[in-house]
């Protein structure tokens, strides 16, 4: 398959990612004998929500350097590179237990039941990606063994490039793990594990994108996904740690947080490791040697958050 510019699938993908999500959710809504209208109304709450949220962030983001020069009419434009993915997450999230709020349910419980129709939704929105050029498209692919459908797309030269929306799409799906277990004592963790596995994932996909302008916070460095889900991760993963009085699983996390900021700074600067001779492999090997590391510290964090966020009592699926 070769990359297209088609607004229209990716407009529909949306709406189908949106339908499904509130169909579904509607329906975990009526086995535990809540309104059926609070799926209508987080639809509709939760994507006046999202677009707010992405673009509020990627504006946060743009603030200190075009403060001056076209700032305010970045406000209006809606093109998808000046939308921040993970903003719209957070705003549907807040939607949706605003909805919930205002249908008299408890908004922890009501996420709970929204996390499984919201990793659906999460799927067909970045197979939406698919209709937008190169947002959700990596570096080029060289490797003939690796040049096939869904891994890589091409353009009309025949230039091949990793997928990152198929990859993060799959995950979505992976994540439907966490979110369809429960844990009775307390609301609110099921939601809170799916979105950990989420979120320490998405910072190693973040460093494979190239988007055209939202990959930039202030400095080329440091990408504004991968801040927010820093930051949310840090927000889920801390007061389980205290609530629960796992001390390590919070330090780990800090820690490959850390790794991660470094390894960002090595694959785009390329930092010489210690000013020595013999160090010019990792000089020269900055790309794969940053996209193994974060491969590893993904993983490291999806465990961390997990351990931070697991119920000390055993966990049962759902009837």
């Amino acid at each position: 398959m070769t990359l297209t510019n088609s607004p229209e699938f990716a407009v529909w993908m949306m709406l189908a990612g949106l339908a499904a999500c509130t169909v579904w959710y509607d329906i975990r809504l009526g086995k535990h004998r809540t309104p059926g209208a609070a799926a209508l109304l987080a639809a509709a709450l939760g994507s006046l929500c999202a677009l707010a949220g992405a673009k509020f962030f990627f504006l946060l983001h743009d603030l200190g350097a075009n403060l001056f020069d076209g700032y305010f009419d970045e406000i209006t434009d809606m093109d998808p590179a000046m939308l921040s993915f993970i903003g719209g997450c957070a705003g549907f999230t807040g939607g949706t237990a605003l909805a919930a709020k205002l249908s008299g349910i408890r908004p922890a419980k009501a996420l709970d039941l929204f996390a499984a129709p919201g990793c659906v939704f999460l799927f067909l929105a970045r197979i939406a990606e698919a209709g937008m050029d190169m947002i959700g498209m990596g570096s080029d692919v060289e490797t003939p063994w690796l040049r096939f459908f869904p891994l890589t797309l091409q353009n009309s030269w025949g230039d091949a490039y990793l997928s990152v929306f198929a990859l993060e799409a799959a995950w979505a799906l992976i994540c439907l793990i966490p979110a369809l277990r429960t844990v009775p004592e307390r609301d609110g963790a099921v939601f809170a594990r799916t979105a950990v596995w989420l979120l320490g994932a998405q910072i190693g996909f973040e460093t494979l994108t190239q988007y055209p302008y939202i990959r930039t916070f202030i400095y080329s460095f440091v990408s504004l996904e991968q801040v927010l889900c820093a930051v949310l991760l840090l927000a889920l993963v801390i007061p389980a740690c205290v609530r629960n009085r796992k001390w390590a699983p919070a330090a780990a996390t800090a820690a490959l947080l850390g790794l991660s900021a470094f390894f960002q700074f090595y694959r785009d600067n390329k930092i010489e490791l210690f000013f020595e001779e013999g160090w010019e492999w990792a000089l020269e090997n900055t790309k794969a040697i940053s996209t193994a590391a974060f491969v590893l510290i993904s993983a490291g964090l999806v465990w961390a958050g997990d351990r931070a966020l697991k119920s000390p009592e055993k966990q049962t699926p759902k009837a």
